[in-house]
């Protein structure tokens, strides 16, 4: 083979080496980025997670109080309205 073409042939081949080699470079920065950002995603999954499950307790704990409050003004209400019942019966039955 021409020395001129094996010396062209050589010269294109490191080129094409040192070419790949920075591609495989980026490559490895681009792959770990993308590891990187798919540990926070997963820690922010993580985080989302805990945060609904937090806020579902509250929000569970806040019905219940709730619902006591309710009940215990109900109870009152009946209370009371039975009372009222019982002294209207009274009133008739003394006329």
């Amino acid at each position: 083979m021409n020395p001129e073409i094996r010396t062209y042939l050589d010269e294109t081949r490191r080129h094409f080496d040192v070419v790949a080699e920075q591609m495989r470079s980026q490559l490895q920065g681009v792959a770990e980025g993308v590891s990187s950002l798919t540990d926070r995603l997963d820690r922010l999954e993580q985080n989302l997670r805990e945060e609904i499950l937090r806020a579902q307790r509250e929000l569970s704990a806040m019905i219940k109080f709730s619902y006591a409050e309710l009940d215990r003004k109900i109870q009152g209400l009946e209370s009371q309205y039975k009372e009222l019942e019982r002294r209207v019966q009274r009133l008739e039955t003394t006329r």
